[in-house]
């Protein structure tokens, strides 16, 4: 019989984190989530190539949240692990 594996948690990026703790509904609907769902959304909100991409992505990020989505839309996940795809930290 095959041992389940269990994913590993991703790592959340702080600038994603403090939004997501301002928003208790969006925080329920991320903790409802799987954990490969959690990854989708943190790849694709750092996959942006400019710091406001990132800072739009993280407020639609917690609007769908909010809003009960629980996976991410429009998002094609093939190339994620790419080094390159990694939007900078907003100042602030």
């Amino acid at each position: 019989m095959l041992k389940s594996i269990k994913e590993p948690e991703p790592k959340l990026p702080a600038d994603f984190s403090k939004a997501l703790k301002a928003d208790k509904v969006a925080t329920e609907t991320w903790n409802a989530t799987t954990t490969l769902a959690r990854v989708d959304w943190i790849h694709w909100i750092v996959s942006g190539k400019q710091a406001a991409t990132r800072v739009k992505r993280i407020n639609d990020a917690i609007n769908m949240l909010g809003g009960g989505k629980k996976r991410v839309c429009c998002f094609d996940p093939s190339g994620h692990y790419a080094k390159s795809l990694s939007a900078p930290m907003a100042a602030g």
